[in-house]
Order: C-alpha cells, then structure tokens, then sequence
C-alpha cells in the first residue's frame, strides 16, 4: 500500500513539472493544455511528440533545426508517417533545452549555425 502511494506522488510531480508558460508539454492523457494552438513535433530516434507553441515554431532556429533534421532523416532512411509531420533530430534532453532557451532567450543571429550544430543529432 505504502509502495502506491509513493508512485501516485512520483507520477503526480512528474506530469506538474511543466508551468503553464511552458511551450512543449509532452504528450499524456492529463494534459490540461489545448492541442489547438500547439503545433505537434516528434523528437528524436524514439519521436517523442511535443506540443509547442506557434512563435517557437517561426523561430529561425528552430526552422533550421527542422530543415537539418529532414535531411538526417532522409540520409538515415527514417520512416515519416506523414509529409507534413515536423520532426526534430535531436536528443529529447536537448530539446527541452533548446525549448527553455527559445522562450526565455533569444538567441543572437550570429550564433545561430553554431546553435544548429549543438542541437542536431
């Protein structure tokens, strides 16, 4: 009994990890967040889905980052299920990074290739 307890307090903290200004919220049955102005995007070899919102996904960086993700995904002959799905080559870990960096600074234009390179797998 005791064992359940501290799972139900374990899963609690770890699906109230996101604050409401959060851009990506991973995807779960619990989410409170509305899909309609979220933009879905799958993350890595495991294509982890993310919710993110519009004006991370405008960003340059994250464009780039996307452009040079569909390229690894070509020349590594990953499976997409659908054309305009947007996927990110990228280590989920780094990608919530780059999420935090995105909303809470904004990174120059002169360090954006070098950025690019970091964040893709």
């Amino acid at each position: 009994m005791k064992l359940k307890s501290v799972l139900k307090k374990w899963n609690s903290f770890g699906n109230s990890r996101c604050g409401a200004t959060v851009s990506a919220v991973a995807n779960n049955e619990q989410s409170s967040v509305s899909e309609a102005d979220f933009q879905p995007v799958y993350v890595g070899k495991t294509l982890r889905r993310y919710l993110v919102r519009p004006d991370v996904v405008e960003h340059p960086l994250f464009r780039e980052l996307v452009d040079r993700s569909r390229e690894s995904y070509d020349d590594n002959n990953f499976v997409v299920v659908e054309e305009d799905t947007v996927h990110v080559a990228c280590e989920v870990v780094l990608f919530e990074h780059l999420l935090w960096m995105l909303e809470n600074a904004d990174p120059q234009p002169e360090s954006l290739d070098e950025l690019v390179e970091f964040y893709t797998c």
